[in-house]
């Protein structure tokens, strides 16, 4: 037996079955840091560079907002050229000597930041805080 049903539309809401943490994205200015590595004595000779499709690409450096209250939580480099995630340490300044809070960092900031490989290669890093990681508005 056939019968007609008037045709509907369900919508359906989204709801979240876990927090997810808001974040800003840092470029890394890779002319800025290359020079910085060569200048400075650093293994810039030993593969410790900087490129536009690793830390030179604003999705690969990620500073979280856990908790989303405004602050800045972490920042994790991720997207390495087979180092995995690396902790970024940030600093007040361009020699490194005075290490930063993270939770002082906010959007649009210059910041300067170190990462170190598992083989004690360590880059220094300079960038601006986006609001939103490039590719990645929604990241987590």
């Amino acid at each position: 037996m056939k019968r007609w049903e008037t045709p509907r539309t369900v919508v359906q809401g989204f709801e979240a079955n876990e927090y997810v943490a808001a974040c800003w994205g840092v470029g890394c200015d890779i002319n800025w840091s290359n020079n910085y590595e060569k200048q400075h004595g650093r293994d810039y000779w030993n593969g410790v560079t900087h490129t536009a499709n690793h830390c030179g690409n604003s999705s690969n450096q990620v500073i979280f907002d856990d908790n989303d209250n405004g602050t800045a939580d972490r920042m994790i480099e991720t997207g390495t050229d087979g180092l995995g995630d690396l902790v970024c340490t940030i600093y007040e300044d361009s020699g490194y000597s005075v290490i930063r809070d993270v939770s002082s960092v906010k959007i649009g900031d210059t910041i300067f930041w170190t990462t170190t490989a598992s083989d004690g290669r360590t880059w220094n890093h300079k960038g601006t805080v986006f609001a939103t990681a490039d590719g990645h508005p929604n990241r987590s």
